[in-house]
């Protein structure tokens, strides 16, 4: 009698809750993400694992819902330049003197627009190839006071021209780190380029740059809107794009943060909504 009681209580709380399980990630695997396993009646291992299959429902189905948010907030970023292009070809062919002031202001702006497109592409496809690890980091001895002042050098003009204010004093000596030149003046170029886009004329950018004992440190501060609390721990994430986000890929943070995990760096942001951001690199010496 106990031998038939112990093999029905194992075929009721192991074998088919087993074969629950099987049958659910099956499920998940192909495509149904709104399958949950039922909770399980004990606290054991078959328990810990519906729990763990059910988490990981939920976490594939937030993902394939930022996903999809993301592909349709990329087709509206990608549309209004096109739209703009469009419309602006559409004008120059009817005008027949090269001279015409419209003429030379539509070729400006499908300019500007074409770079726009350009620069959403690539970091688009930078962030897929660094996913993929296609891309190789090409890394060497490098000064980073130099590499940083040539980042914010080459956004000083954009910086003065949106009425921002620009505070920044080049260190005297030179910071010793090992990276790759063209990735950290990306990571610099992007993080400066938020600073921009988020900030009010008037407001101040403020650029920072110390060697502590083991890191360098380089912090990018404004004083613009800020990232709404419920939106700050997934700014890094892929696929996510704020409830505060202007124009834009919506990928820059989640790309940088990928570009500093590959130099072995970090990428660390605190903000206060209406008050600003600040963001802070970290590379070993």
């Amino acid at each position: 009698g106990f031998a038939v009681f112990s093999g029905l209580f194992f075929i009721r709380t192991i074998v088919r809750p087993l074969g629950q399980v099987e049958a659910t990630a099956n499920r998940i695997a192909h495509g149904d993400l709104t399958t949950r396993l039922p909770d399980a009646p004990y606290d054991d291992e078959i328990g810990r694992l519906c729990k763990a299959i059910n988490q990981m429902a939920e976490d594939l189905t937030k993902t394939e819902r930022m996903k999809n948010e993301f592909i349709s907030s990329v087709s509206h970023e990608l549309r209004t330049p096109l739209t703009s292009i469009k419309g602006w070809v559409e004008t120059i062919a009817n005008i027949r003197d090269p001279d015409d002031e419209n003429y030379r202001k539509g070729i400006t702006i499908i300019r500007s627009e074409t770079d726009r497109l350009y620069d959403m592409v690539e970091e688009l496809l930078d962030f897929t190839r660094l996913q993929n690890g296609r891309i190789r980091m090409e890394c060497r001895p490098l000064d980073l006071v130099a590499e940083l002042t040539d980042a914010v050098l080459f956004c000083e003009a954009r910086i003065q021209r949106e009425g921002l204010v620009l505070s920044y004093t080049e260190p005297e000596e030179m910071i010793p780190v090992y990276a790759d030149p063209d990735r950290l003046r990306q990571v610099f170029i992007n993080i400066l380029d938020n600073a921009i886009k988020y900030s009010a004329p008037g407001g101040r950018i403020t650029v920072k740059l110390w060697a502590g004992e083991y890191k360098a440190f380089v912090e990018i501060i404004d004083q613009g809107r800020g990232i709404p609390p419920e939106d700050l721990e997934n700014v890094k994430t892929k696929f996510y794009k704020g409830s505060n986000s202007v124009r834009g890929s919506g990928i820059g943070l989640a790309l940088v943060d990928s570009i500093m995990t590959a130099l072995d760096g970090t990428m660390d942001i605190k903000s206060t909504l209406g008050r600003g951001t600040v963001v802070t690199l970290g590379l070993p010496l």
